[in-house]
Parts: structure tokens; sequence; C-alpha cells
């Protein structure tokens, strides 16, 4: 197995995974939110977290029949990233290129 460290790859997996999760949180968050917003709010915590997701939310819209509401959309984006995640994992576990903890003594 290849050393993860020396070859840079914990970065290569942990970069887009902590992005996509940060991402996924606060779509998490923004479906929170706009239960207790109404859509044209002009809170600025409303208005950052629409301004932070809307362009995952935008590429949902594109795969997504128009009817379906946008509070739903957000919940797609979520499970979408989280597939992506899923799949950004698998990956890089077929390639034996995922980060081993290094260092700890076994029982």
């Amino acid at each position: 197995m290849a050393d993860v460290d020396s070859q840079g790859l914990f970065w290569l997996y942990q970069a887009p995974n902590l992005a996509l999760a940060a991402l996924m949180y606060t779509l998490l968050g923004r479906f929170l939110l706009s239960l207790v917003f109404p859509d044209d709010s002009e809170k600025v915590i409303w208005r950052t977290f629409r301004q932070v997701t809307q362009p995952a939310v935008e590429a949902v819209r594109i795969i997504t029949p128009a009817a379906v509401h946008e509070r739903i959309l957000v919940l797609l984006a979520f499970v979408w990233l989280l597939f992506i995640r899923m799949l950004v994992f698998v990956g890089f576990a077929a390639a034996g290129w995922l980060p081993a903890i290094t260092g700890v003594a076994r029982p």
C-alpha cells in the first residue's frame, strides 16, 4: 500500500470531502431556515445560506422537473451531494488511496 501522506493523497481525498460536507450541511441549514424565514426575507443569515447553496440547487434544478418546490430541491441537492461523497470514498478506497491512521498502537 502506498504511503498516503508522502504522496499528498491525504489532501487529495480530504479537501473535496470536506468541501462537499460543508456544502451538504449548509444545504441542510438552508432547509431548516426555510421553515422559519419566507423566501424573500432580507435577513443576513438567510441571504448568506441562499448565496452559498444556490449554485448546487440550480445544478439540481437542471435535472429535476420544474414542478418540484425549491424547499424539496434543497433536500435533493443534499442527497446528490451525499451520493457524490460516497462515490469519492468508494473510488479512493478502490484505488487504495484512503488515508489511514498511522502511529497508533494496536491492542
